[in-house]
C-alpha cells in the first residue's frame, strides 16, 4: 500500500493511515513498539497509528484469531474517534480488516473500498490454515457480507476478480489494479553485484530467495532441489517467517554450502544480496495468486526460475519472464537451475524480457488508477 499512499499525498489528499505494530513475520512486536496501545506518526500528509495487536510466535487457529480479532477491536475504536472521510480503505487479508472498514464506513457515514490482496478464506482453507467446516462456513458469509456493503471492489489479477464476481452481488464493482514494483529495484538491478562484501561464494551458481517463509511459499522443495544440485550450486535464502525452524532444520541435512539461510533484512541489503546472485526464485503454491516478488525479482536484472501453478504460471509463460516449473516437484526445479547455469543466451533472454515486464508495471502507474478510483467513490471528481 506504500505506493498507493505516497500517490494520494502527491494528490494532495490528507491520509489517516490505521495499521498494527510491525510483528510480521516474526510474530513478536518490534520492541519499539511494545507495551504501547498506540504509536503515532507523521510522514508529511498522512498520519500513520500502530495499533496493539495480540501476537503469539506459534501460527494457530487460536492465536491467529485473536491477532486478527484484536486488530479489528483496537483499529474500529481508534478509527471511530478520527474526524469523517471522504471514503476508506480495508485491504485484506485477513478478512477482519475489511470489519473494520465496514464498521468505520457505518460510523462516520462514509464509503469505503475493499483492497483484497489475495482472497479469503479460499486461500486460508487451502493452505491448510482453516479446516473447521463452522469457521469455513462463517468466514464464506463474512466474505460475501464485505462485498455486498463496500461501494467498490480492488484486487490485483484477473482470477481474483473472477472470484469475487461469482460471490459479490451482481453489478457490483470490481476493478484489477495489478501488483507491480517500483523504480527501487529497477535501479537496484542497475548496480555492479559485489560478492566479496556480501560474503557470498564466488565460484559457486548462487540463486535465491527473499521474502516471507510460510506455507504459501513451500520452500521445502526447494532445499531438496538444492540437495539434488551438488556443491556447484548455492541456494541462498533470506527471510523469517512461521516455516523457518523446519527450513532450517532440512537445510542441515544437505550438503555444506549447498543450501544458505540468512535473516529478514532491509530492502535495500535484500536487494544487493539478489543482484548478486545467478538467479532468482518465486515459489507460490496457491492457485490464484500472483506473487508480488515476481516483478521486483524481473526488475533487479536477473533471470527468474518460478515454482508455481495456475494464475502466476498463465502470466509468466505468457510473457516469457521466468523458468515455469511444477510447484513442489525438486527434480523440475533442480533441471531449471541446471538449464540456467549452462544457457548465458537463455539467461539473457529471460532478464530483457523481466525487464521490459517490469517496467511495464510499477507501482507508481498503478497508484494512479488506484487514486482515480478512490477520487470517484468519495466524491472528489
Amino acid at each position: 500500500m506504500q505506493a498507493f499512499t505516497e500517490e494520494l499525498v502527491a494528490r494532495g489528499h490528507e491520509l489517516e493511515v490505521i495499521t498494527a505494530v510491525p510483528n510480521h513475520p516474526q510474530g513478536s512486536i518490534d520492541p519499539h513498539y511494545r507495551r504501547r496501545l498506540l504509536v503515532t506518526r507523521r510522514e508529511r500528509s498522512m498520519r500513520v497509528r500502530h495499533v496493539w495487536v495480540r501476537v503469539r510466535q506459534r501460527k494457530s487457529f487460536l492465536n491467529r484469531i485473536g491477532l486478527y480479532a484484536s486488530f479489528t477491536a483496537a483499529a474500529s475504536l481508534t478509527g471511530a474517534f478520527q474526524r469523517r472521510p471522504d471514503v476508506i480503505v480495508g485491504s485484506s487479508p485477513p478478512l477482519p480488516v475489511g470489519v473494520a472498514g465496514l464498521l468505520l464506513a457505518h460510523c462516520h457515514r462514509a464509503p469505503w473500498v475493499m483492497d483484497v490482496r489475495d482472497v479469503w478464506p479460499d486461500s486460508a482453507v487451502a493452505l491448510g490454515e482453516l479446516t473447521n467446516p463452522r469457521a469455513i462456513a462463517a468466514a464464506e458469509w463474512l466474505e460475501r457480507r464485505l462485498y455486498a456493503d463496500a461501494a467498490a471492489i480492488v484486487t490485483v489479477n484477473d482470477a481474483f476478480a473472477g472470484h469475487i464476481a461469482g460471490v459479490a452481488p451482481a453489478g457490483s464493482r470490481i476493478e484489477v489494479v495489478p501488483n507491480g514494483t517500483t523504480r527501487f529495484w529497477l535501479e537496484a538491478g542497475a548496480a555492479e553485484p559485489d560478492r566479496d562484501a556480501l560474503g557470498l561464494d564466488p565460484d559457486r551458481f548462487i540463486w535465491a530467495y527473499a521474502g516471507n517463509l510460510g506455507l504459501a511459499q513451500g520452500l521445502e522443495a526447494a532445499v531438496d532441489a538444492a540437495r539434488l544440485l551438488g556443491e556447484d550450486y548455492t541456494l541462498l535464502i533470506i527471510g523469517d517467517g512461521p516455516r523457518r525452524a523446519e527450513i532450517e532444520q532440512l537445510a542441515g541435512t544437505a550438503p555444506p554450502g549447498s543450501v544458505e539461510l540468512r535473516p529478514l533484512m532491509a530492502p535495500a541489503e535484500a536487494a544487493r544480496h539478489l543482484r548478486a546472485a545467478d538467479a532468482l526464485l518465486v515459489s507460490e503454491r496457491q492457485e490464484r495468486t500472483v506473487a508480488s516478488k515476481l516483478y521486483d525479482c524481473c526488475a533487479i536484472a536477473r533471470p527468474v526460475v518460478a515454482a508455481c501453478r495456475g494464475e502466476l504460471r498463465r502470466v509468466v509463460e505468457a510473457r516469457s519472464v521466468a523458468v515455469a516449473v511444477d510447484h513442489g516437484d525438486p527434480q523440475k526445479l533442480a533441471s531449471a537451475i541446471r538449464r540456467l547455469a549452462g544457457d548465458a543466451r537463455f539467461r539473457d533472454r529471460l532478464v530483457a524480457n523481466g525487464t521490459e515486464f517490469a517496467r511495464e508495471h510499477l507501482r507508481e502507474t498503478q497508484a494512479q488508477r488506484f487514486g482515480d478510483l478512490l477520487e470517484a467513490v468519495g466524491g472528489r471528481r
